[in-house]
């Protein structure tokens, strides 16, 4: 065979093999470009579930509770199993996003299982979830079954990275009193009085804290119920009789209805309260962590808002 040839030859295996490359390049670049993350899955979904009714909701609820085996679930954000939060791209800023999140995630049916140590064990059923299409927000019903859930609790898509842990427990009266009384004075006169301040402890990471509430759901059923109270969450430690501040989001302020959902904890050792807030016009997250040795809020977000 001539060289003409076998030049001709390779030429036209070149020739080939660039076409070919040129169709296959355009689904090649399709397949490796990054889904959004309103279809991918970054992580677990956490979810909050309540039975009261005023717990996942805006304003002042009735405070009514659901009959027994029926809850509000409300998706509140992606946690990676390094304990990264990630907020749900679908709010007053992300318009846009909100049907597709709707399409792709509320409609199906969701299973999720209690991760907090209030309900640990209940399995939650949720059929399909919709906007909220008066307010930026999102949400369903759902039914539990396995263990009780007394208020609220927090589940997730998946128990993979989770583990037990305690929960956040409250304080007796007789325990709490001289937290109360520490607190008043490391507050001074911004706090109005030392009624219905419930003190609970937790523990985040190897730090023994104590949680300060005042919510409404926790005076508005008592004698005094009507008596306008400023609405607290603190978070602090007690050390030499004193209690020393070390979180304190709304300071006081009336319209910001903040309380305790429950403690997560994950098997690489991080851990994480997980509240919710309630203000006139909506409802969101706070979720607390540790951070360089310190008491920190990792995630505010979710919920919905008018």
């Amino acid at each position: 065979m001539s060289k003409l040839n076998i030049k001709g030859q390779e030429v036209g295996r070149l020739l080939l093999t660039g076409l070919l490359f040129l169709i296959a390049a355009p689904f090649a670049l399709l397949t490796q470009q990054p889904e959004s993350s309103l279809t991918t899955s970054p992580g677990v979904m956490v979810v909050a579930v309540g039975r009261d009714d005023s717990v996942l909701a805006g304003g002042i609820g009735t405070g009514k509770i659901k009959p027994d085996a029926e809850v509000d679930v409300v998706p509140l954000a992606w946690l990676s199993s390094s304990g990264e939060w990630r907020g749900i791209s679908c709010d007053e800023n992300h318009p846009q996003n909100c049907h597709t999140f709707e399409r792709e995630y509320l409609r199906k049916p969701h299973t999720y299982g209690v991760i907090s140590a209030d309900g640990r064990g209940a399995t939650v059923n949720v059929e399909h979830m919709a906007l909220d299409h008066e307010c930026f927000g999102y949400g369903g019903q759902g039914t539990y079954s396995g263990a009780p859930i007394a208020y609220a609790a927090v589940a997730a898509s998946s128990h993979d990275i989770f583990t037990d842990g305690d929960s956040a427990k409250r304080l007796t009266n007789h325990d709490a009193e001289p937290v109360r009384k520490a607190f008043a004075v490391a507050v001074g006169d911004k706090l109005d009085s030392t009624v219905e301040l419930r003190i609970y402890s937790l523990r985040l990471e190897g730090h023994d804290l104590l949680a300060v509430q005042r919510a409404y759901q926790d005076y508005g059923s008592a004698p005094h119920g009507q008596v306008q109270l400023n609405f607290i969450f603190a978070i602090g430690q007690m050390s030499g009789g004193r209690f020393h501040l070390l979180s304190w989001q709304n300071r006081i302020d009336n319209d910001e209805n903040e309380q305790i959902l429950g403690v997560i904890h994950l098997k690489n050792g991080r851990d994480f309260l997980v509240n919710t807030v309630s203000h006139p016009e909506g409802q969101y997250f706070r979720v607390y962590g540790i951070q360089n040795g310190k008491v920190t809020l990792v995630y505010p977000g979710g919920g919905g808002s008018c």
